[in-house]
């Protein structure tokens, strides 16, 4: 690969690529590439939608609440808070449960619907080529 070729290249290209190779080996059906899919949508959410990526990836918030029973536990486990991604993309890395703190309510999985809904709004209209109008 050419120098040139290499700085025109997109950020995301590696991930696309992983899911290129997994669904060329595995098809395009199932489950087999999903850890591959999701790396590439954290990829592609993270430049598009950075707001909406930082609330879903990177904000620690669950559980929302912080009652004594709840931060006992956490001294604990030495983790008191968990990201949405942690706690929606457990169905794909299941080693995730063990940063799930206990005490995860209800009310905590809807508030990560909502993030994940934004996020999913943000990455649709960035991919029809529309701009925020929220």
């Amino acid at each position: 690969m050419s120098f040139r070729t290499e700085q025109h290249r997109h950020p995301c290209d590696d991930f696309t690529l992983q899911v290129l190779r997994c669904h060329k080996k595995h098809g395009k059906q199932g489950e087999d590439c999903v850890r591959e899919e999701l790396s590439q949508k954290r990829c592609f959410a993270q430049l598009l939608c950075p707001r909406e990526a930082r609330s879903f990836y990177d904000e620690r918030v669950i559980p929302l609440s912080n009652n004594k029973w709840h931060l006992s536990m956490a001294k604990k486990s030495g983790d008191a808070k968990a990201s949405c991604s942690t706690v929606v993309e457990v169905f794909a890395k299941p080693e995730n449960d063990l940063h799930i703190p206990e005490g995860v309510t209800r009310e905590d999985r809807l508030h990560c619907r909502q993030i994940t809904h934004a996020l999913s709004r943000c990455l649709a209209k960035k991919r029809n080529g529309k701009r925020f109008n929220d």
